[in-house]
């Protein structure tokens, strides 16, 4: 059963950076719509752990590893909405992505078939201080996996350059106000 909450991920390990801003706005968007948002900061949990290919989801119906990544994991079963944000690192997502990334293999049983409701709101969040194709081509590479595999429903993103100032997104007004509007569409 699906709730009215929203699940945004930062993923940066800048608390206060470009990622987090841009979410930031997000956030503001959809609390003003009436719905309840859980912002989860990656970079601060102390026990995290990538996928251990246990096998172990695929009996359970959900991954059975008990770390700070399986609370965050119930909240995404749970919403109607998900933010995910990450920054681009050498064409990639972050670590601290990645290792909640993997853990997204507990979302489909042993057939391959999702066990979570589709059709789940999704944003993707990239920002990158150069390689803005690069940054392009993760946030499309996510938005994909999130759609193919899983059944969620892009409603929009966005993928900032010249990020490497962690103020940059907080001084461009035109984005955050994009930002607002692909929130209220979550």
């Amino acid at each position: 059963m699906v709730t009215t909450t929203v699940v945004a991920i930062v993923s940066s390990p800048r608390r206060n950076g470009n990622s987090g801003t841009i979410v930031n706005e997000m956030v503001k968007a959809i609390r003003e719509e009436g719905k309840e948002v859980k912002v989860h900061h990656l970079n601060v949990l102390k026990d995290a752990r990538g996928c251990q290919a246990c096998m172990a989801c695929k009996r359970a119906g959900r991954c059975t590893l008990m770390d700070d990544i399986e609370p965050i994991l119930e909240d995404i079963r749970m919403c109607e909405g998900l933010i995910l944000s990450t920054p681009c690192y050498f064409g990639e997502a972050c670590g601290q992505f990645r290792l909640l990334q993997d853990r997204f293999f507990g979302f489909m049983n042993d057939g391959f078939v999702p066990n979570i409701e589709a059709q789940k709101k999704l944003s993707v969040v990239v920002t990158c201080g150069s390689g803005t194709d690069a940054a392009k081509e993760l946030q499309g590479k996510i938005e994909r996996s999130m759609v193919q595999f899983f059944g969620f429903k892009n409603v929009g993103g966005i993928c900032m350059s010249k990020g490497n100032p962690p103020d940059v997104a907080a001084n461009s007004p035109g984005l955050l106000e994009e930002a607002r509007k692909i929130g209220g569409l979550i």
